[in-house]
């Protein structure tokens, strides 16, 4: 059979996809909110000139100068906005300022309704040069500089590898703005000018709202960030710099049982390490440790050389480490091909994307390409099981837990489970398998890692495991698994 090589991806702990910027409760309000706000900015920006024009007698040719002037002079106020200060981690009153600002702009854009209204009413009282000439350019400038600090604001919010995707999603949001301004020039044709400065009070009203909506995931985003930016090399033991997967002193208790008692495990890449230990060794509760479901009381986990001790289950996975349960459910009224699809969202944005990324894995795990178009729930269990592997596939692991993934199978699911197993070891990925059938896993293992007593202890070659028949591993543990 042919296939597809899983080729691990560089160290990088997330991607510059602009869903994970998406995901990010922060970026997507700071976006409404640049939406929201330059579409009334936009309009002050090209209503000024010609407020001018009608009221100063401007030349023609002179007003376009006028109106490319104010432009860039908004630019310049939202570059201003961006390059001020960044905000610190704790920030959630540093946020303040953009609401003040963004109230500012409300109060100019309030003016504007009295403005607008006099002029329909033909109040010269409010024709004065001096309102006509600061209010119009100051919304515009405040609306822009404003849109910039919610850039800066969404920036700070996420990693540096995200940061490009999020500042690209502030900045299209601004540009749609555009839209906004073509919905206030149509309200402004037909209804008058009064209407069209109410529609602008809703914009930014609504912009003010998406702001304060962005100021209060700041922190919590601000800190997912930070503990993203923390993975690091430099902690790594220097005797294991070059492991896939390294679990070093874990200790774990559960009330007053320790559990796991400085536990350290090391994976390289392309090795398959099947850990083996009596019944409440504490084998499920280590891999749960690395894959950030279980919190330990000490200990450390690197992946391809990266400290990932602090990150969240999801940031572990975009790290490279993926874990898979022989409880993992799948979605059964769903389609096999959309459930990879469910698997793919945050990695794969396009179809072209996902389709070539799913033709690799259907080739790796051919079972599922022939019931690419069955509901989930109509698999059969060893199938399932193949399936919730499948979807760790797409972000390309370097390091694959399997918690007895072949329980409760059949002799031919299991060993079809397994066989995928060491498949994938020898495509590059380091697999650390915890399964109660010894006598088929060993023999697909490179090493056996017994735990008992806290302690690991190595195997090479993992069938040796078996000729062990002491106090660390209870006879009754084996039983049948010599036979």
């Amino acid at each position: 059979m042919s296939v597809q090589r899983i080729e691990p991806r560089a160290p990088k702990v997330a991607g510059v996809d602009t869903r994970d910027a998406k995901a990010t409760p922060t970026v997507v309000w700071a976006a409404r909110a640049a939406a929201t706000l330059a579409g009334p900015g936009w309009v002050a920006a090209i209503a000024a000139p010609m407020f001018w024009r009608r009221w100063w007698d401007v030349p023609d040719n002179v007003l376009p100068w006028l109106v490319i002037g104010i432009v860039f002079a908004c630019i310049g106020a939202a570059l201003a906005g961006w390059r001020r200060e960044p905000f610190p981690a704790h920030a959630r009153g540093r946020v303040l300022p953009l609401g003040a600002d963004a109230a500012m702009v409300l109060l100019v854009l309030g003016g504007l309704i009295a403005v607008a209204a006099g002029a329909d009413e033909g109040s010269e009282a409010l024709r004065e040069p001096v309102l006509i000439a600061f209010l119009l350019p100051a919304g515009a400038l405040l609306a822009a500089w404003t849109v910039g600090r919610a850039a800066r604001l969404s920036a700070e919010a996420c990693v540096d590898d995200v940061r490009p995707a999020a500042n690209g999603l502030v900045v299209t949001a601004s540009l749609l703005g555009l839209l906004i301004t073509g919905h206030l020039a149509l309200v402004l044709d037909g209804s008058g000018a009064s209407r069209a400065a109410v529609w602008a009070i809703a914009y930014v009203a609504f912009g003010v709202y998406a702001l304060a909506r962005a100021g209060g995931t700041f922190a919590r985003d601000r800190g997912s960030a930070e503990r993203r930016a923390s993975v690091s090399s430099e902690t790594v033991p220097d005797d294991r710099r070059d492991a896939a997967l390294v679990i070093d002193g874990v200790a774990v208790r559960f009330g007053v049982n320790d559990v796991l008692r400085g536990t350290s495990l090391t994976a390289a890449a392309g090795e398959v390490v099947a850990l083996v230990g009596g019944n409440g060794a504490g084998k499920s509760t280590l891999l749960r440790v690395a894959a950030g479901l279980q919190v330990a009381e000490q200990g450390r986990v690197f992946v391809a050389g990266e400290d990932i001790s602090e990150l969240l289950p999801e940031e572990r996975a975009a790290a490279g480490l993926a874990f898979v349960s022989g409880a993992r459910p799948v979605f059964p009224d769903m389609r096999v091909i959309d459930n990879l699809r469910v698997a793919a969202f945050r990695t794969h944005l396009t179809s072209r994307a996902f389709d070539d990324a799913t033709h690799g894995i259907l080739e790796i795990v051919p079972a599922l390409a022939r019931r690419r178009d069955a509901k989930a729930g109509v698999l059969s269990g060893g199938e399932q099981r193949l399936l919730a592997v499948a979807q760790t596939l797409y972000r390309r692991p370097k390091v694959l837990l399997a918690d007895e993934l072949s329980l409760g199978l059949d002799t031919d699911a299991r060993a079809a489970v397994l066989e995928l197993l060491r498949l994938l070891a020898d495509q590059g990925v380091a697999v650390v398998a915890v399964d109660h059938d010894l006598p088929a896993l060993l023999p697909r293992a490179d090493r056996a890692a017994l735990l008992a007593r806290g302690t690991i202890t190595d195997f090479v070659p993992a069938g040796k495991i078996l000729e062990q028949r002491t106090d660390l591993l209870p006879a009754t543990f084996l039983a049948g698994a010599a036979g």
